[in-house]
Order: C-alpha cells, then sequence, then structure tokens
C-alpha cells in the first residue's frame, strides 16, 4: 500500500507539472480578417485565418484583369504592396482595388487628365506633378514622394493628415520629466504663410486635475509607413530649456492617446522602436542629436545608439532634417549629410510600420533648466516629406 501510494502521488505531481508547463507555454493566437473591395476586383494571400501572436503576416493584393490594386484600410492605411507587419491583436483589413478604364480620361488615375499626363503608368501610391510623373526626392532620385504636408493652408492643422496628442500618458504628466502640457489648440499649432507653428507658452494650463505652468503642441502623423526617406524643413526654438523633437514611433506602441491606438498591436515602449530624427537639447542649441531606442527581439532588453553634430544659425535659418530607412540600415542627415548610421538587423524591431510626430517639450531629461524669463518660442516647419524607393 506505501508503494502504491507513493506511486499515486508521483504520478499526480507529474501529471500537475505538465498541465502547468502546458498552461504557461500556450501562445496567443489573434484573428485576421482580409476582404477585397469592390467584391472580385482581385485576391489577396494570405487569406483570413488565425495565426500565433507575433506572427510575421506578409499581405499581397494582386488585381483581376480590368483593376489596379489602390490602397489598404480599416485596421490599416497604407499604399504598400506587399504590406508586412506584425499580428499582435485581431485586426481587419480591406484590400481596395480601382477599375481601370482604358477609355478613361485618367487612366492611371493620378488625378491628371491623360491629355496632359507624361507618364501615363504611375503606380499606385506615390504622388505626382501637374504632368503625372512622380515627384523625386531633391536629394536622391530614387526615391519618390508617397505623403506630405507643405502648409499650403491657413488656420487649423489638416485633420485628415495630422492627430493631436494631448493625454498624459504618466498619471498626469508626459514621461521624462517634461513641464507642459500639450493641447489642439491654435495658441499652440498653426498654419499660416506656407508653414506650420509649434508654439510652447509659459502660462498655468490644467488636464484632469494636473496643472502645468507650460504649453505647447505634439503632433502625430495619420500616414504610418515601413522603410523610406523622411524629410522635414524647419528652424528651431531659441530659449533655454526647450526641447524640440522630430521623431518617429512604432503604431504598435500602447502609449495612450496616440492617433493609432492598439490597431496594430500593443507591445509598448521601447519594444515599438524610436527613431529620433532630430532632437536638442534646452542648453546647447549648436548641436542636433539623432538616436535609436529600441526592446531586444530576443531578451526584451532596452537598447539605444546615437550620435550629434554641429549646427549654426538653428533658428534663423532653415536646416532639413532626415532619416534614410531601410531593411538593413538606418540613417539620421542634417542638410543631406550623415552623421549617423545603424545596421538594422533582425534582434532590433525596426520592420514594423512608424508615425511620425512634432513636439516642443519644455524642461525634462533634454530640456533642462528654462530660462526663468521664458515667455514663448516657437519651432515653424516648412514641410514634413515622406518617400518611398522606386
Amino acid at each position: 500500500m506505501k508503494n502504491s501510494f507513493h506511486d499515486f502521488l508521483f504520478f499526480y505531481r507529474s501529471l500537475l507539472i505538465v498541465l502547468l508547463v502546458s498552461c504557461s507555454d500556450e501562445v496567443k493566437t489573434f484573428q485576421l480578417d482580409v476582404s477585397i473591395d469592390p467584391v472580385n476586383s482581385g485576391e489577396v494571400s494570405p487569406k483570413s485565418g488565425v495565426y500565433d501572436q507575433g506572427s510575421s503576416i506578409n499581405l499581397i493584393a494582386s488585381p483581376n484583369d480590368g483593376y489596379k490594386f489602390s490602397s489598404w484600410s480599416e485596421g490599416i492605411s497604407s499604399s504598400d504592396n506587399p504590406l508586412s507587419f506584425q499580428l499582435n491583436s485581431d485586426i481587419k483589413v480591406v484590400a481596395n482595388f480601382l477599375e481601370v478604364n482604358l477609355n478613361s480620361d485618367d487612366i492611371d488615375n493620378d488625378g491628371v487628365k491623360n491629355e496632359d499626363d507624361n507618364c501615363p503608368d504611375t503606380p499606385s501610391g506615390y504622388l505626382v506633378d501637374e504632368n503625372g510623373c512622380q515627384i523625386k526626392n531633391e536629394f536622391d532620385n530614387s526615391f519618390s514622394l508617397v505623403w506630405t504636408d507643405e502648409f499650403s493652408y491657413d488656420g487649423k492643422l489638416d485633420s485628415t493628415k495630422w492627430h493631436h496628442q494631448i493625454i498624459p500618458p504618466d498619471n498626469g504628466s508626459w514621461f521624462n520629466g517634461e513641464q507642459q502640457h500639450y493641447t489642439d489648440r491654435l495658441d499652440n499649432s498653426f498654419v499660416s504663410d506656407g508653414n506650420l507653428t509649434i508654439r510652447a507658452v509659459k502660462e498655468s494650463y490644467e488636464v484632469n486635475g494636473s496643472v502645468k505652468d507650460y504649453t505647447s503642441a505634439r503632433l502625430n502623423s495619420k500616414f504610418a509607413f515601413k522603410y523610406g526617406r523622411v524629410d522635414i524643413k524647419a528652424k528651431l526654438p531659441s530659449s533655454a530649456g526647450t526641447w524640440p523633437a522630430f521623431w518617429t514611433l512604432g503604431t504598435n506602441i500602447n502609449e495612450v492617446g496616440n492617433y493609432f491606438g492598439d490597431s496594430e498591436g500593443s507591445v509598448g515602449w521601447p519594444m515599438c522602436g524610436e527613431i529620433d530624427i532630430m532632437e536638442q537639447t534646452g542648453g546647447n542649441k549648436s548641436e542636433t542629436l539623432g538616436h535609436f531606442h529600441w526592446g531586444d527581439v530576443n531578451n526584451g532588453n532596452y537598447g539605444n545608439y546615437g550620435n550629434k553634430t554641429s549646427i549654426e544659425n538653428v533658428s534663423d535659418t532653415y536646416h532639413i532634417y532626415s532619416l534614410i530607412w531601410n531593411n538593413s540600415s538606418m540613417q539620421i542627415l542634417l542638410d543631406n549629410k550623415v552623421f549617423l548610421t545603424m545596421t538594422n538587423t533582425q534582434s532590433v524591431p525596426f520592420d514594423n510600420r512608424h508615425y511620425i510626430l512634432l513636439n516642443i517639450a519644455m524642461g525634462g531629461n533634454l530640456g533642462g533648466t528654462i530660462d526663468p524669463n521664458f515667455t514663448e518660442d516657437e519651432m515653424i516647419v516648412d514641410y514634413v516629406r515622406v518617400f518611398k524607393k522606386n
């Protein structure tokens, strides 16, 4: 009896261990729902299905005769084809196709009539000039324009292109010890004379019971991209304590109030990846910084890599701040001169879609001590342009 009891006890413990291990190793799965608009206009591979969390999805849209691929919509807005992303939540994706009418007065649907179109076979997703031809990058004509804001209007920002991020995510404050609240008021961001102005102002401002002594604006682009080139032409604030930045975050970040929410995942920072195209400290306006932040894909450990370069007349003269990003490397440029290069490997999360952020923070880690006589200062942006490799 004693041996039988011990045998039973051993069997029970072994079974319990197996069950616990099985439960702990259980992999989450998510639903990918793919549809086509209009019906029978094309095909998408792979089709709808259930996939493990973190699966790399590579959707390819193939038009049927008489149609051309236009864009992806619903859960992901993009003109990329193929479309690559990691699946970290249930998501619906619609492949949109356009009917090709050989008798149409705009056969490639680029907005330019055939009679005026010198490039009648422009691929979907590219912007064109008045002649119907792709708009090349001024520094490298192997890149063509896919998204831009030239700020050729007045008043409020174009709401089809920009989202104001105004909810403080860190218990009523912003991270890094920043001293401002962000608003969507015209006082802090507006368009005039062909420029976007982001203005930081000294004033008492309350959000949900949290009072700060400064206001500013933090913008998210509603356009996301994977790889390509970004150019931002701007003048920066000169006041001590201002922390201006042009940067990107992965669309799968779980930060409250960002435009993409959890529509493309919710991995958090730094696993989403961050690319700092331009940052400037509050105490040294003769340098600009480029930086990469990430969580290691293999172990989750935080990693970062950056560099700085000298800059002159940062507030009085326009400079161009750029990112060139592909599947093997990332480069940060000032006035088309590379000053930071990082290898893009499988261990860093820079193979997912990113969106652009523009903001001025006050104080904090890089802003430092704010000038006690500060009243207001501003960043003037002439354009933001995103290009895709031809």
